[in-house]
């Protein structure tokens, strides 16, 4: 199996399976697809970039993920309160096929989207594994 599907599918069972986040956006409310006719809040993987980085003998990837964390007002903190569940989970990954070596929390970006008029966080991470 290719590393983006096992990182990416091990981290939307952990983030579908975290209380906190869950209270925020309902036990449907994680995608790996932009969802279609679904309102938020929710949780969506935007992209998944991958970069081989093989290292002695073992081959190696570097993962880039962006996630868009969509809330149901035009507050920035219900977007918040997703993004910080998000972290918080990502910094506990483990995923089944892969070693995951290291995770890492590179930045958080706020909007007021203009067309809904409802707060996104978009939450980068980045992740090293192993096969």
């Amino acid at each position: 199996m290719h590393p983006i599907s096992l990182l990416q599918g091990a981290l939307v069972t952990a983030l579908k399976s975290d209380a906190a986040l869950v209270a925020i956006i309902g036990a449907d409310g994680v995608f790996d697809a932009a969802p279609t006719g679904r309102a938020a809040p929710y949780v969506v993987i935007a992209r998944h970039d991958v970069i081989q980085r093989d290292g002695d003998g073992a081959p190696g990837q570097e993962h880039r993920l962006l996630l868009h964390c969509w809330g149901d007002q035009p507050s920035r903190r219900r977007a918040l309160d997703m993004a910080e569940r998000v972290v918080a989970v990502a910094g506990d990954l483990v995923a089944a096929g892969i070693v995951v070596t290291h995770r890492e929390h590179v930045r958080t970006e706020t909007v007021i989207d203009r067309d809904t008029g409802q707060a996104r966080a978009a939450v980068v991470l980045r992740f090293l594994s192993e096969a």
